[in-house]
């Protein structure tokens, strides 16, 4: 009884590192020109939609964002059809974007 508690215990904590593991590597399943000595990650949008402050860009795949002007970089005038590259931090793809420019 004792030996199979030990192999529970032990199977248990395997599988508690492998699920930490799992859920703390960053997957990164989309089609993204990064260049791994930079500290970001470069994805291209195409504008579809200009609204007061706000961009909205449409990747070739279907995805969509929506940004802000404070992310432009200053002097770029950017408009709808126009192709821009945001830069995200590597280290937060979700909540990192870092800037946007004109391709």
């Amino acid at each position: 009884m004792i030996k199979r508690i030990i192999i529970l215990v032990v199977l248990s904590s395997i599988l508690l590192v492998l699920v930490k593991y799992q859920t703390s590597t960053p997957v990164n399943n989309t089609s993204t020109k990064s260049d791994d000595s930079s500290k970001y990650t470069t994805i291209v949008y195409t504008i579809s939609k200009i609204k007061n402050d706000k961009y909205y860009g449409k990747r070739k795949n279907g995805n969509e964002i929506i940004f802000s002007a404070n992310n432009i970089t200053p002097g770029e005038k950017i408009q709808v059809n126009d192709q821009v590259i945001c830069y995200f931090d590597k280290n937060n793809l979700g909540e990192g974007l870092v800037k946007v420019e004109k391709k």
